[in-house]
């Protein structure tokens, strides 16, 4: 069935439960002769927007491109990706992927034809001349699956008169559009506009969304349940972004949690967690009865080392010279005693990998104000704020070296022998020079005044 009309394309991705969609408009000669389709000179954003899991691959040896970086390992973001059939059919590209080609740069959609029942006839390149002009359009839903619809002039009469959209912040070769705006305003502008809404507001409740039921809330996480019920998100500990593709992060000073993948090394991940708790965590202070594995520990670099007596080390990562191991098995975060240098806890560049590449490519940091009083509590949020885009997991590890990023659990094991398993890693947030610390983790960093 042709596409007529911009609102039925956008009617398509609502009803397979996605809410933004980018757009390339593809080139008469195929990007290069694998059949891939370049989307991004790197994969800094691509992964947040397509629900990827990254992986990486073999090192780069080329030195052929003057921009090469030869030895860094190459990502790979395989992605849960189906194309859509003219008659609304859905067929799964199980071999889709983001290879990262860093050395050109260039990031590439591949595999999305292989062992696929059905795929777009004129994606392929032996047939691409029949079609006329072509418009890739592909986009995530909350689940992480990812679909494609390919439009073409011979078939589809929406590619004559086929909107502007406004250029991704990702890259700048694809438009963007959401599915639930009567416009073509792109998803980094929908949200600057609602945040700024929300400072606007003043004081709001503490509230949560509760699977959709807006309900009062009193815990020390109010501050952001109240941001995301206004942003209509429901409360959630998901790994994908919040909120049009955006990590929404709300804060009152201090500590700022942001992400919680667990140890998949060293005693923390060899041994079960009922087992660690016995071995290492230390009885309560209220003498409660309960086990309890905490303190933070930072980089060995900055010459902190706490009360816990633990620091950290990023494995195949020289700071000297800033370069990486060619081999992305040697890179990991160690989590060691500095008096003996027992490694306690490891994480493999994978782990770190997957954990922040995925929720992090965008992300929107607002300051909080609470105040509470025996019956209620509220927050208002303030200006500025910061909308941050384009990150790695190359970043995150200099950050973590560099002490930015760092470690502080708060493992429980209570006297009822419940669990609780919080490997938390957080930064600070200074209120002069907060800006400054971001831009240790992010590309660009936007500074939103009200």
């Amino acid at each position: 069935m042709p596409i007529e009309s911009f609102d039925e394309l956008k009617l398509i991705f609502a009803d397979l439960g996605v809410n933004t969609v980018y757009a390339k408009t593809l080139a008469r000669k195929q990007d290069n002769q694998k059949n891939q389709i370049v989307l991004s000179s790197g994969l800094k954003g691509l992964t947040s927007a397509f629900a990827a899991k990254v992986t990486a691959r073999a090192p780069s040896a080329s030195e052929l491109k003057r921009k090469s970086d030869a030895g860094q390992p190459i990502l790979e973001a395989a992605l849960d990706f189906y194309w859509v059939s003219p008659e609304g059919e859905v067929f799964k590209a199980p071999d889709t992927k983001i290879i990262d080609y860093f050395q050109y740069p260039e990031a590439r959609l591949s595999g999305f034809l292989n062992n696929c029942r059905w795929g777009p006839r004129a994606i392929r390149r032996e047939f691409q001349a029949e079609y006329g002009a072509r418009i890739l359009c592909i986009g995530a839903n909350a689940s992480g699956s990812v679909f494609g619809i390919l439009l073409t002039e011979k078939d589809d009469p929406l590619v004559s008169f086929f909107p502007v959209l406004p250029t991704s912040s990702i890259s700048s070769l694809l438009g963007v559009f959401t599915t639930t705006a009567s416009g073509v305003e792109s998803p980094v502008e929908l949200v600057k506009k609602k945040i700024t809404e929300a400072v606007n507001l003043g004081w709001m409740p503490s509230v949560r969304n509760k699977g959709g039921e807006i309900v009062a809330f009193s815990g020390n996480q109010g501050a952001g349940f109240t941001l995301e019920a206004f942003l209509g998100v429901e409360s959630n500990s998901r790994k994908e972004p919040d909120y049009l593709g955006h990590e929404v992060k709300s804060f009152r000073g201090g500590k700022i949690s942001l992400m919680t993948p667990t140890a998949d090394g060293g005693l923390e991940g060899d041994l079960s967690f009922s087992d660690f708790m016995s071995g290492y965590g230390t009885p309560g202070v209220k003498n409660d009865g309960s086990l309890r594995f905490t303190g933070v520990a930072r980089s060995d670099r900055t010459k902190r080392v706490g009360s816990s007596g633990r620091a950290l080390r990023v494995a195949g990562f020289d700071a000297v010279t800033d370069s990486f191991a060619t081999n992305p098995e040697d890179i990991r975060v160690e989590h060691y005693v500095a008096e003996n240098g027992q490694i306690v806890s490891s994480w493999s560049f994978a782990k770190l990998a997957e954990g922040w590449n995925t929720k992090h490519a965008f992300a929107v940091y607002v300051r909080a104000e609470e105040q509470r009083d025996r019956a209620s509590t509220e927050y208002r949020y303030l200006s500025p704020f910061y909308m941050c885009e384009g990150t790695d997991v190359f970043m995150l590890l200099r950050a973590i070296s560099a002490g930015v990023v760092y470690y502080d659990p708060a493992h429980v094991i209570y006297s009822d022998g419940k669990a609780k398993v919080r490997p938390q890693w957080r930064m600070s947030s200074p209120k002069n020079g907060f800006d400054d610390v971001l831009r240790k983790l992010y590309k660009a960093v936007n500074v939103i005044e009200v």
